[in-house]
């Protein structure tokens, strides 16, 4: 029974302006920055500490870039570090080859600051494919956790066949589990039978925190490990003044760090980074078998 609430190190920019370049060039080195990305990590790191979980957190590389601070509070504080791409644009449409470019610096990036390669990715919005997984694994990837094997929701994300807990996905099809590999897909939280996502940040905002604790149960109860993700901009108590659905900011703040805290504290199960779910998944696997 193993659970990872991951945390995806991002800013309202990342969120809001997902195509625009220069959005995050804009508010980097503002005050808006640090309201909407350092005062979050602080209180998820706290809350973390609170109750004794260690938790993988996936960092921007413009963040990095610009703030490795972050990057070694966030380790000093024992969680593991890895790659949410260099920037946060849909993998998809970038050509294969300037993507490893960029994951290649942001690997490096990463290891520089940390003193250890990464060995973790997700995708922005969590855009994958076969052929970004395949390049992750010749970029020197151990896993990726970008795969929510929910119902398709259309202009989003949903691979309804993949299975609920890691695999090796084949590099023809994502969906697939194959045996021939190494590299681990580990899929987000959805609902059991019933494939609706539940994943964390969107889903724990807009339809709360009970919704969110019902799928932990019933995952934990079928021996499928629970992957949530928490975004730090989901935990910002300012907001960027843009005409923007209401969808899109709600409850977030302090609602949504209260939700982390009470998932947590109900949970009773053995909370990780996902790097040490796999090697703990495995070793259960083949001592049942």
């Amino acid at each position: 029974m193993l659970m990872c609430l991951s945390v995806d190190v991002e800013g309202w920019p990342h969120y809001v302006w997902r195509s625009a370049r220069e959005a995050f060039s804009k508010y980097c080195n503002s005050g808006f920055h640090d309201l909407s990305i350092s005062q979050p990590l602080r209180s998820v790191l706290k809350v973390f500490e609170k109750y004794a979980v260690t938790s993988t957190f996936f960092v921007v590389g413009e963040i990095a870039k610009s703030s490795p601070e972050t990057v070694e509070e966030i380790q000093n504080f024992g969680h593991e570090i890895a790659s949410h791409g260099y920037c946060h644009r849909c993998l998809t449409k970038i050509k294969k080859n300037d993507f490893e470019k960029m994951e290649k610096i942001n690997m490096d990036l990463l290891a520089k600051i940390t003193g250890e390669r990464p060995k973790g990715f997700r995708a922005p919005m969590f855009d994958i494919d076969e052929a970004i997984i395949n390049s992750l694994e010749r970029i020197g990837y151990a896993y990726d956790s970008s795969i929510v094997p929910s119902i398709k929701i259309p202009g989003w994300f949903g691979s309804p066949n993949a299975p609920l807990h890691p695999y090796h996905p084949s590099k023809h099809d994502i969906s697939e589990a194959c045996k021939k590999r190494n590299f681990y897909e580990v899929p987000l939280a959805v609902f059991p039978l019933v494939r609706f996502p539940v994943v964390g940040g969107w889903f724990l905002r807009n339809i709360g925190a009970t919704y969110t604790k019902a799928a932990i149960e019933l995952l934990l109860r079928k021996k499928n490990p629970v992957i949530l993700v928490i975004h730090l901009q989901d935990l910002s108590v300012v907001r960027p003044k843009i005409d923007a659905p209401f969808h899109m900011f709600r409850n977030s703040g302090r609602y949504a760090l209260k939700a982390v805290e009470s998932i947590l504290r109900n949970a009773k199960t053995k909370k990780m980074p996902i790097s040490e779910i796999i090697s703990t998944w495995e070793y259960e696997r083949a001592f049942r078998t």
